[in-house]
């Protein structure tokens, strides 16, 4: 009589499941061909409104257009910030946070380029230190400039978001897209300072945008940290 030896079964144990993949708000799609078209020509007439502006439209932009894009570029900087408190804020409104962001952003950008072109059209500053920073002899002009310069960046970099936010850039894309906050600190001392003194409802609006911005910025500081 012969005896068989069973071999035991191996233990099949499942595989290690995937860590959760952390949901944001959805990523701004790279731009097409037509997009950039558009842009360019929605930023181009932008400018030309404001060179060729006459009469009482350009009184009115010559007054406002600067208060407009400070505003708008704060409301921004705030909805940018909004995006990042994943554990105070649900996804759905984080992402519509993400949309008005982007529109915020896009208004700004307009009425900034406004701003420029009717103060060069009124020579108020020359076309050359507008677009450079230096050669207007003012250095209050010059953060102005500045501060167009790193909103610009902000814009490429918000973008081209979805190429460059990836675990390989996002370091740089967050310094990149950082200079956000540098742009608005020099365009606020610009709008405070710089040519005529603001009235007080402007100033009002700006030290709200200011405490709007800098109580967000301390929000996410203190959620990243806890």
């Amino acid at each position: 009589m012969t005896h068989t030896v069973g071999t035991a079964s191996p233990v099949l144990t499942p595989p290690p499941e995937p860590p959760p993949v952390r949901k944001g708000p959805p990523h701004t799609p790279p731009p097409g061909a037509a997009l950039i078209g558009g842009g360019l020509a929605a930023a181009g007439a932008a400018l030309l409104t404001g060179v060729l502006a006459a009469g009482t439209l350009r009184d009115v932009l010559d007054r406002m257009a600067g208060v407009i894009a400070l505003v708008a570029l704060s409301v921004a900087v705030v909805l940018g910030l909004a995006t990042a408190l994943r554990g105070l804020l649900p996804r759905p409104v984080r992402a519509h946070a993400q949309r008005l962001h982007r529109a915020a952003g896009a208004v700004g950008i307009g009425a900034l380029l406004t701003h420029i072109g009717v103060k060069v059209a009124g020579g108020r500053v020359d076309a050359g230190a507008a677009a450079l920073g230096w050669g207007s002899g003012d250095a209050l002009v010059g953060l102005g400039t500045l501060a167009c310069h790193l909103f610009l960046l902000a814009l490429a970099t918000g973008i081209w978001r979805g190429t460059f936010a990836r675990r390989r850039w996002i370091r740089p894309f967050r310094a990149l897209h950082g200079a956000s906050y540098a742009a608005w600190a020099a365009a606020l001392a610009h709008g405070l300072t710089a040519g005529r003194p603001p009235a007080p409802w402007v100033v009002a609006a700006y030290m709200t945008s200011a405490a709007a911005v800098t109580a967000t910025l301390i929000l996410r500081w203190t959620r990243c940290r806890t």
